[in-house]
C-alpha cells in the first residue's frame, strides 16, 4: 500500500495488464502527469484481466513496469492484488476508501475507452472519478477516432472537458472526462509479445 498523508494529492490511476509494460505505457503516464497537472501516477498491474486470456504472473508483469525508467512521481501500487479486486469498479472504490483525501483521475489509452462499455459497471466507474483518455494509435497507426465517437463518448458527451482545460480535471466532480492528443507512441504489448515468439 502506498502511504501518503498529503491532503488534496492529485493522482492518476493507471491500470492494465502490462504484458509487458513498454514505452507506449510510459508515454501515457508521462502525458497524464504533464497535461493533467498530477502529483503522481500509480501503476496498477491487474492480477488478471477478465477480458483477456490467462496471463503471466502478477510478479513478472510488475517487473516489466519496474524495468521502465519511471520518474520519482510514478509508483507501482499493489492496491489491486493486496485487496483482491478483480474489476476496475472495485479497485476504484477501494482506492477512494483507502485514500479519502486524494483526488483521483482514472487514466486509460484511447484503445481501452473504445471498449469501455464492455467493462463491468462502466457507468459506475464514470460516476466515481474523472477519466482522462490519452491518445493511442490504432492497428492502422491512426488515432483511435472510434474512442471519441463510441458509446461511452456519446453517453457522456456533455461531461467532456476541452483538452486545453485538462489541467482542471482532477478538481471536477464526475462524470467528467477529457481526451488528450499528445504525440502518439506506436508500441503495443501484443506487438512486443509477437516479436518475442
Amino acid at each position: 500500500m502506498i502511504k501518503t498523508k498529503r491532503t488534496g494529492l492529485k493522482v492518476g490511476l493507471f491500470g492494465g495488464s502490462f504484458n509487458p509494460a513498454h514505452d507506449g505505457h510510459l508515454h501515457v503516464a508521462k502525458t497524464a502527469l504533464k497535461s493533467l497537472g498530477l502529483n503522481e501516477v500509480w501503476w496498477l498491474v491487474s492480477p488478471q484481466n477478465p477480458l483477456k486470456p490467462e496471463q503471466p504472473s502478477y510478479a513478472s508483469r510488475a517487473e516489466t513496469v519496474a524495468a521502465l525508467p519511471l520518474s520519482r512521481r510514478m509508483k507501482i501500487s499493489r492496491l489491486e492484488v493486496d485487496n483482491g479486486t478483480q474489476y476496475t469498479i472495485d479497485m476504484v472504490r477501494t482506492a477512494q476508501r483507502l485514500y479519502p483525501n486524494t483526488r483521483f483521475v482514472f487514466l486509460m489509452g484511447a484503445d481501452n475507452f473504445a471498449q469501455f462499455p464492455n467493462w463491468k459497471n462502466w457507468r459506475d466507474i464514470a460516476a466515481a472519478m474523472p477519466i482522462a483518455i490519452i491518445a493511442r494509435p490504432s492497428k492502422t497507426g491512426e488515432p483511435h477516432f472510434r474512442a471519441r465517437l463510441g458509446q461511452a463518448a456519446r453517453t457522456y458527451s456533455g461531461a467532456r472537458i476541452p483538452e486545453a482545460q485538462s489541467h482542471i480535471l482532477p478538481a471536477l466532480q464526475p462524470p467528467a472526462w477529457t481526451y488528450v492528443t499528445a504525440p502518439l507512441s506506436r508500441l503495443s504489448s501484443s506487438a512486443i509479445r509477437a516479436s518475442q515468439r
